[in-house]
């Protein structure tokens, strides 16, 4: 089987979030089991291609369109997966999709004509493949492409995170030379505009998305951001399948980034870890449980309910690390609170050293968010024995039970709102004071938990033979 994965980021070439790390470690694990898998990207200007060892192969391609005409070369890099970057001016900037002050104004045409040199590869015969697996909204109409031009081969849009859609002006139609036929209801139009995952969810064969409770919710007017009619008209053909982790690459025994390493046989290093990380950043000393917040600071992370009851939680017999970056607003709070309580330490970065150092040492993670497609941050938490706080949404519903349940091992809460969020803090913090052997178990328990990419990288081969074989209709 032959599988050509098109993403707009991969670990560790270029990554913003966790797309990057799900599009590197998801094709390791299908080629793990037999998938002969090629991967693709745009080859950005921050891709270090020295460090990598990422080499042209003088193959270039050029898409003509009413937006300009591009030349793409390719380049490539084997690591066990074949790795392919489109080189083109369009991507040799500073970010992947704009500036800290916004989105690029031109990502429709640099997106699209990516799309376009991708489709026009495979149609060389250049990828050669039964299917072709297209992650979110940057690689969207690549499926469309492929229908229009009735190539013999079966598409999958992934959904990471159905609130980026890539909506851009009806001109798009033109500017890409996608045909005023598609600007329609029941194809790219939506609401007098063209978003590029519509067209991926209706041309698509296949729609899978990152967990199976948030498979259910974005068919939802909820949780589906004006989709979820789509959703509900094509939801015969969307599943959902939990993301994993790379256990190469999340390993609290060989992490060189900890001040310990430890198994779950040696979880009393997990402890010292602690201590170390309290004198480094000045929290205040003794027996207080620790909480981390590790994630980009928005909305969508549930971070506003840690804001709202700040006084509260500060007045807490617990330290805080608060570690991440994003909107201004909030950037511009956590500066301001910083240094300024002694239980409270704020890095308003991102630092993924730093968080290493947060996953090892802490007792509880923080997830308090308002959705949560799939979260790979609970799944490395528990990897290094570390309990999760959350709120009951996506999938992290599907991988955190409560304590109050039978084999419970976190602390849920339902509503987004901050009471019950500091409910559930208080319940933790009540958990570490009085049930301290039972606590230093379910760190060993959550260890054990296999959340590696095994078991889903078995369930999309399994989609990819039904989708080869027709079964989805």
């Amino acid at each position: 089987m032959r599988v050509l994965f098109a993403s707009s980021e991969i670990y560790p070439f270029a990554k913003t979030g966790g797309l990057a790390d799900v599009s590197y470690s998801l094709p390791k694990a299908l080629s793990e089991i037999g998938v002969s898998v090629k991967t693709v990207m745009p080859l950005y200007g921050c891709v270090d291609t020295e460090k990598f060892g990422i080499r042209s192969t003088g193959r270039k391609v050029r898409v003509s369109l009413s937006a300009g005409d591009f030349e793409f070369e390719v380049y490539h890099l084997s690591d066990g997966v074949e790795h392919y970057f489109l080189k083109n001016f369009l991507f040799g900037r500073e970010y992947l999709y704009g500036t800290p002050e916004g989105d690029y104004p031109d990502n429709d045409v640099r997106f699209g004509a990516f799309c376009h040199a991708v489709v026009k590869l495979i149609e060389d015969g250049f990828f050669r493949g039964e299917i072709v697996h297209v992650n979110d909204w940057q690689t969207s109409l690549i499926p469309v492409l492929i229908k229009r031009k009735g190539l013999r081969i079966r598409t999958l849009q992934t959904i990471h995170n159905l609130a980026y859609q890539g909506v851009f002006p009806k001109e798009t139609v033109e500017r890409l030379n996608l045909g005023w036929e598609l600007f329609n209801m029941e194809a790219l139009e939506f609401w007098g505009k063209v978003n590029f995952l519509k067209g991926g969810i209706v041309f698509s064969d296949a729609v899978s998305t990152v967990s199976p409770t948030y498979a259910r919710e974005i068919t939802t007017p909820e949780f589906g951001f004006g989709l979820d009619g789509v959703l509900r008209k094509y939801s015969y053909k969307l599943f959902g399948i939990l993301n994993g982790i790379d256990y190469d690459v999340w390993n609290p025994e060989t992490d060189r980034y900890i001040y310990i390493n430890y198994t779950e046989s040696s979880i009393g290093n997990k402890e010292e870890n602690k201590r170390y990380f309290v004198k480094e950043t000045g929290l205040r000393e003794g027996d207080w449980p620790l909480f981390v917040f590790i994630g980009r600071l928005a909305k969508q992370k549930g971070i506003d309910l840690f804001m709202e009851k700040l006084n509260e939680i500060r007045e807490l017999p617990a330290n805080f690390a608060i570690l991440g970056t994003g909107d201004s607003y909030y950037n511009e709070f956590f500066n301001s609170i910083k240094g300024k309580y002694e239980n409270i330490f704020v890095e308003v970065a991102f630092d993924e050293p730093l968080s290493r150092k947060m996953y090892a040492s802490a007792d509880f993670l923080l997830m308090p968010s308002l959705y949560e497609p799939c979260g790979l941050n609970q799944m490395i938490a528990m990897r290094y024995g570390t309990l999760v706080v959350a709120r009951k949404t996506g999938g992290l519903a599907d991988t955190v039970r409560d304590i109050s349940e039978p084999g419970g091992y976190g602390f849920l809460f339902e509503e987004f709102n901050s009471d019950e969020f500091l409910s559930s803090v208080k319940r933790a913090v009540e958990f570490y004071r009085s049930n301290r052997e039972r606590l230093l178990r379910l760190k060993q328990f959550v260890m054990g938990i296999d959340f590696s990419w095994n078991s889903s990288a078995l369930k999309y081969f399994r989609l990819y033979e039904n989708l080869i074989e027709g079964r989805i209709r």
